[in-house]
């Protein structure tokens, strides 16, 4: 063989070579990725995975349970580490019931329990998915019930409106337990919005509670703006409003038909003029002949358009969505012609209360009682951070310092601060239990909840006098995360 043949076979070889480790290599992370796993996306710690996998082993076994879904989700999709913080993911489980399921309320309640559980763990929203009356009305609860808040509706008690709910021979879906917005209503056609909405206000607890207020509403799958809508409480919109959308719902060339009458009680009230706030109805429309009909039937509308006396005028907005989407709106009040200057009827923001005068400062501590003081703060510190890990059947190693106080920037005295990391997994496969036992021996104490934030929940205590002023706790993936700070 010539040196030429020679040195063009190694060459022949060594491409074969190459090649056939670039398709085992190509092979290898495609079957990483088949498995679920991915070398660029990060993984969550095992104490969140355990926890949440732990929670759908229990709830595959619960009697009356079809499927259980979940996934654990970072909270920065693009971070190429793996972050070692609870507060880095979240965890979303889906629970579905079987639709002969014996004992929904107490089912809802143990599948509430479970999820609440996991939230001590890692921030989760859960969905538990039921089939509701003769007609079998899906169903909707999220859980945490309202984000897990301390005077959430129980679970069960959800499934108890929603069997009322369900009593209702239109409605065809029921969503409860959303923080922040009212129990959805949907309905078979557009047509059914007004009579169920009626239908809605006899029920027994209407007004109050679950069924403060409520949105009834229909929306077509296929058609975009094929929507009705109407938000309303015992007090807005009377029958009458809710006779007139049925008659605009039946306008051939109404597209949709939104009506809020509830005025929002979580923060700043919605402001639909400069006066404040009021109902507000909205109605889109196919062409420029129907929106002058429509205009028209509002601006005579001269019936009550709401339950209580003091309700302001309802605002309206009527927008032609022509084939270019070129909007055309006409807009004014209720009963009034358009182009009418706003009423002087509209709800105003109610205003914050004067602040409380403050205490007068504490006379200042002499050397001695700073001393004593933090001495006996030490101790009371550690006491608490040994007792949890008493609690929990495995004791960390606490760190205790003490740092100043601070006023507006200035130091004023000194306090002790303490933490531990309880490593639980160590004797537990999961946190729930170490958890739930700990944040019950702070209550036993006199200490309450006090918000948190990322995972990390705060308990306090009303007394200034108390060595430990506030205490916190997060699962991490190392354990149980504990912080305990005494007085100023």
């Amino acid at each position: 063989m010539t040196e030429w043949r020679r040195t063009r076979t190694m060459r022949s070889r060594a491409l074969a070579a190459a090649a056939l480790t670039a398709l085992l290599a190509i092979t290898a992370l495609l079957a990483i990725t088949a498995s679920g796993c991915s070398l660029l996306n990060p993984q969550p710690p095992d104490s969140i995975s355990s926890t949440v996998d732990q929670a759908v082993t229990d709830l595959r076994s619960t009697a009356g349970v079809a499927s259980v879904t979940s996934k654990i989700t970072s909270y920065d999709p693009m971070d190429d580490g793996t972050p070692s913080s609870a507060t880095a993911w979240y965890a979303s489980i889906s629970v579905e019931t079987k639709p002969n399921a014996a004992d929904l309320p107490g089912l809802a309640d143990a599948v509430a329990d479970r999820i609440a559980a996991v939230k001590r763990v890692v921030p989760v929203n859960g969905q538990l998915h039921l089939s509701i009356g003769a007609h079998g009305v899906g169903t909707t609860i999220s859980l945490p019930v309202d984000g897990g808040s301390s005077d959430a509706t129980p679970a069960s008690q959800l499934v108890t409106t929603a069997e009322q709910i369900a009593s209702i021979d239109s409605v065809s879906s029921i969503e409860l337990g959303r923080p922040h917005n009212p129990p959805s209503i949907g309905v078979t056609s557009s047509a059914d919005v007004p009579a169920a909405a009626t239908a809605v206000r006899q029920l027994p607890n209407f007004g109050v509670g679950d069924l403060a207020s409520v949105t009834v509403l229909y929306s077509a799958s296929d058609e975009p703006h094929n929507t009705t809508r109407v938000t309303m409480d015992a007090a807005s919109p009377s029958p009458e409003i809710l006779s007139l959308i049925g008659r605009l719902t039946e306008e051939p060339g109404v597209a949709s038909v939104f009506f809020t009458g509830v005025q929002p009680t979580d923060g700043a009230p919605v402001v639909i003029d400069a006066a404040g706030w009021r109902p507000a109805l909205s109605v889109a429309v196919n062409d420029e002949q129907t929106q002058a009909a429509v205009v028209s039937q509002l601006e005579a509308f001269a019936d009550a358009q709401a339950l209580d006396a003091a309700m302001p005028r309802s605002s309206f907005e009527v927008t032609v969505y022509p084939q270019d989407m070129a909007r055309v709106k006409v807009d004014g009040f209720v009963g009034l012609s358009a182009g009418s200057p706003a009423p002087d009827d509209a709800r105003k923001p109610t205003p914050s209360p004067a602040p409380a005068p403050l205490p007068p400062p504490p006379a200042p501590e002499t050397p001695d009682e700073q001393a004593a003081r933090v001495a006996n703060d030490q101790v009371a510190i550690a006491q608490l951070l040994d007792a949890a890990g008493d609690i929990a059947g495995i004791r960390g190693t606490p760190t205790i310092q003490t740092v100043a106080c601070q006023a507006e920037g200035i130091d004023s005295g000194l306090r002790v601060e303490g933490s531990v990391v309880i490593p639980i997994f160590k004797v537990a496969k999961t946190a729930d239990a170490a958890y739930a036992a700990i944040t019950d021996s702070w209550k036993a104490a006199g200490m309450s909840p006090a918000g948190g934030a990322m995972g990390r929940l705060a308990f306090g205590t009303a007394s200034t006098t108390a060595p430990v002023q506030q205490t916190t706790i997060r699962g991490t993936a190392d354990g149980l995360s504990i912080t305990a700070q005494g007085r100023c």
